[in-house]
């Protein structure tokens, strides 16, 4: 395959010896633009860096022998983690035993309680204090940061407020950091996770035995893996990716291309061929690229056939939410059809159970309801604050969580679904021939102060990975709210 006038250009800058940054839309080729860079000069060591394990065996494959094909952690591994890894998996409650949180925190008698945004008192149990303690030690080892401080303890529904946060970090932050010390130890009470050991690593401030460094799916490099590839200053640099694709950052992921610009000075250049669909399908893209002011536009495949418009039989749903994908899951299996959903039924279960415990008046620890003392709260809330919860709060007092969890074990592989339904953010890097967005994408509402219709900018993306997940047929209704948009938000 010869290579596109852009791709051609990419290849040139490589040759050039310039650190690169590449803008490339849904289905440009970034994944081929690479192997001709690496094709072009095989007498430099280089290392591609993937987003995941199943793209860095791919390219393994396909990639000249002289290129080591890994993810981050596969760099930061050490067989010496082996056994920790391999451990049985450790709940929050065996956790918070193991490293005795009630001793850290000096409590005894009943567990200490904070206020929710609504105004109840919630009992933080060690549990609790422990999962909120794991999460903020998994943020802060997704950063560049050398200390665990208040800013990555993470945002809980019904614990946004003031004083709920500063409560939360008393209680919080010293479990974290005790959690912190222990894994560094080789004999560590706690279960040693792939994010505790590239922590380590990056802290170690390695240094690449490699000539060229490769990094895929860059818009969505935690602040971690992007430190560690820029201050290899021996190396030729080129990250690839798609700004307009960043939607990981509300779990610490940061667009390491506009971080290679900045602190590199190097030049940007764009894929926008895509060979994914046709101009149908580029043209509902590009009114999110314009809406985002992205850097590039969309060309349609003209060999590629693409339609947009309502479709009865979609080969996916796609959703925003995990409520809504539940909805959607009950529906499809309702009608008696086969359905999977991506990523499994593992985050329904869970989402269930934990609404069944604040039924049964206990608390939880699920990251989507543990700021909140009971369900009469989360209804509450959902009613007044947060349209996502909404959809939750109606299926579970429609179906109940028993159900729920039996329609999950119903589940079907993909293989032989009729129907697959999705997050927007399990689908990226996925694709169908026919895609549906769900009603779940909500519009937002005008400003009562300005007028505006502010769309938050991770949102627009979310819906851009969403629109061109579809090759050949796409029904985005559900998205015809997005003319109203005035303004996008950070």
């Amino acid at each position: 395959m010869n290579p596109t006038p852009e791709q051609a250009d990419a290849i040139d800058a490589y040759g050039d010896g310039l650190d690169l940054v590449l803008q490339a839309g849904a289905g440009c080729g970034k994944s081929s633009t690479l192997k001709m860079i690496a094709r072009s000069d095989r007498r430099r060591r280089m290392t591609y860096v993937a987003y995941n394990s199943a793209i860095a065996a791919d390219a393994r494959r396909s990639f000249p022998g002289t290129v080591l094909c890994k993810t981050g952690h596969g760099l930061a591994f050490d067989p010496r983690y082996g056994d920790r890894l391999r451990r049985p998996r450790q709940t929050a409650h065996q956790a918070a035993q193991a490293l005795n949180v009630r001793s850290i925190l000096g409590i005894i008698g009943s567990s200490p309680t904070i206020t929710t945004d609504l105004g109840a008192q919630k009992a933080m149990t060690s549990k609790v204090i422990m999962r909120m303690a794991l999460d903020t030690v998994e943020r802060w080892c997704h950063s560049a940061d050398d200390e665990i401080t208040a800013k990555h303890i993470p945002h809980y529904d019904g614990l946004s407020k003031k004083r709920a946060r500063e409560e939360l970090a008393a209680l919080v932050l010293p479990v974290a950091e005790a959690a912190w010390q222990d894994l560094l130890d080789a004999d560590s009470v706690l279960n040693l996770s792939h994010d505790h050991y590239l922590k380590m690593w990056a802290l170690s401030r390695p240094r690449l035995a490699t000539d060229v460094v490769l990094l895929d799916e860059a818009q969505d490099t935690n602040d971690v893996l992007s430190a560690v590839l820029l201050a290899q200053e021996h190396a030729q640099r080129i990250a690839v990716g798609d700004s307009a694709q960043q939607i990981y950052s509300w779990r610490g992921a940061n667009d390491a291309l506009e971080k290679f610009v900045r602190e590199l000075g190097c030049p940007e250049l764009t894929l926008s061929q895509s060979f994914r669909f046709g101009p149908a399908i580029a043209a509902r893209a590009n009114v999110w690229l314009r809406l985002i002011d992205a850097p590039l536009r969309l060309t349609g495949w003209d060999s590629a056939e693409s339609t947009v418009g309502p479709l009865d039989t979609p080969d996916a749903i796609l959703c925003r939410t995990n409520a809504g994908a539940m909805g959607i899951v009950m529906e499809g299996l309702g009608a008696g059809r086969k359905v999977a959903l991506v990523g499994g039924g593992g985050d329904i279960k869970r989402l269930a159970w934990a609404a069944e415990a604040l039924q049964g008046g206990q608390p939880t620890d699920h990251p989507e309801l543990c700021g909140f003392a009971s369900w009469d709260d989360v209804r509450q809330y959902a009613a007044e604050e947060d349209g996502s919860l909404e959809v939750l709060v109606k299926l579970i007092d429609e179906h109940g969580p028993g159900q729920i969890v039996a329609a999950a074990d119903g589940l079907c592989s993909e293989q032989q679904a009729e129907l697959v339904v999705s997050t927007a953010h399990r689908s990226k890097g996925r694709e169908w021939p026919a895609v549906r967005i769900h009603a779940d994408f909500r519009a937002p509402k005008p400003d009562q102060t300005t007028g505006l219709v502010v769309l938050p900018r991770e949102e627009a993306r979310l819906a851009y990975v969403a629109v061109t997940r579809a090759r050949e047929q796409l029904d985005d209704v559900a998205l015809d709210w997005v003319r109203t948009v005035t303004a996008v938000s950070e």
